[in-house]
């Protein structure tokens, strides 16, 4: 079963979608289906395109992938505790929060929350208040995923740190949306100065704004996955068809920013993928923006052949501004922590100066 067949499924429900009609399907193509829609975390798109009568099953295939679905649920209701017990922490320590993606975006842009799965907790925090949070999770009993490159990294540079809770949860933790060149860019202000909320549980939990929601969405479905993942695209097809937004203030946002690259490229993969028309002006953005020279440098860091975390980090340098900025980031990315640097053994300060020598390349080709 292919993404663009899946991508058809997944299309399913989007206002101005073009109707389809699947199936039935053979036992190895039913088979393929479901493990793509598995990998992709798809699964409900395809029970709701299936109870919808956009594919058609036999008893047997919708008794198993109504089983399937009802799984995927369950784990997005623990997911969904598990992300009131991290609020909870963070209130408690006055720590400023915004839980991302996930089961805000199922909520909140979706017609049911039964229409999106996810598979962690992604909350993004206050940079001044990024390690707080950390040791607030660390002693709930959280263990990060990945070391710090040295003490204080992430917190002023980085995009995060994974932290895993008991029973396997994975909370991100955010700074920034992005690592590298994008992350580095956004006005982190920006994010705590409006929110929206989201009730789970019946408690009130802050989120990003609906503008901000969709502007996330164009990053992690650009600059996330390669090639891009079927529910990312799907949510900026959602976002920009459902509800109002407030064009100008989104594309203002990214101007500021500096990513209005991101914003078109994202919204054109969306809607290339799910085959719909998007309203104006996004529509237009996609057809008539041309990147300029930082974010064309920046996209090749994330999207060319080389792409790697230590080329989009090498590219961060000419988002930051100042010399004596530009000369301490550098310093970070090469200084390592000597723990760090004997865990890798090496490998991270070649990388990065491979990613370096690659970035300046890519410069001086242009």
């Amino acid at each position: 079963m292919t993404f663009d067949t899946l991508g058809t499924i997944g299309s399913y429900g989007l206002p101005g979608a073009a109707p389809v009609s699947i199936g039935p399907l053979g036992a190895p193509e039913w088979g393929s289906l479901l493990r793509a829609a598995v990998d992709q975390r798809a699964v409900p798109l395809v029970a709701h395109a299936a109870a919808g009568g956009c594919l058609e099953t036999s008893s047997a295939q919708w008794d198993e992938l109504t089983s399937m679905n009802e799984q995927s649920m369950h784990a997005c209701v623990r997911l969904e505790r598990a992300a009131l017990e991290v609020v909870w922490v963070l209130r408690g320590a006055g720590i400023p929060h915004r839980l991302l993606k996930g089961a805000a975006v199922a909520h909140l842009d979706y017609p049911d929350a039964s229409w999106r799965a996810f598979g962690d907790v992604d909350v993004l925090v206050r940079a001044d208040r990024y390690d707080d949070a950390i040791h607030v999770l660390e002693r709930l009993g959280g263990r990060r995923r990945y070391s710090e490159v040295r003490p204080g990294f992430d917190s002023r540079w980085g995009k995060g740190a994974c932290v895993v809770l008991d029973r396997g949860v994975q909370v991100d933790v955010h700074r920034s949306f992005v690592a590298g060149p994008f992350g580095l860019t956004i006005d982190l202000n920006d994010l705590f100065a409006v929110s929206e909320a989201v009730l789970l549980g019946g408690v009130e939990v802050d989120v990003l704004s609906r503008e901000h929601r969709l502007l996330h969405a164009c990053y992690h479905a650009l600059l996330g996955d390669a090639p891009a993942r079927l529910v990312p695209l799907r949510d900026v097809a959602q976002m920009a068809l459902s509800g109002t937004r407030d064009w100008e203030e989104l594309w203002g946002c990214a101007s500021r920013w500096h990513s209005r690259a991101v914003v078109a490229r994202a919204m054109h993969a969306s809607a290339t993928a799910m085959n719909v028309i998007l309203p104006e002006p996004a529509r237009s953005w996609t057809v008539d923006y041309v990147a300029d020279r930082f974010e064309a440098r920046s996209l090749d860091a994330y999207l060319g052949p080389g792409r790697s975390y230590a080329r989009q980090m090498a590219a961060g340098v000419h988002a930051v501004r100042g010399l004596g900025a530009k000369l301490a980031y550098v310093r970070s990315m090469l200084a390592v922590d000597a723990d760090y640097a004997r865990r890798h053994d090496g490998g991270y300060r070649r990388r990065v100066q491979r990613a370096w020598r690659a970035q300046r390349s890519a410069g001086a080709a242009r």
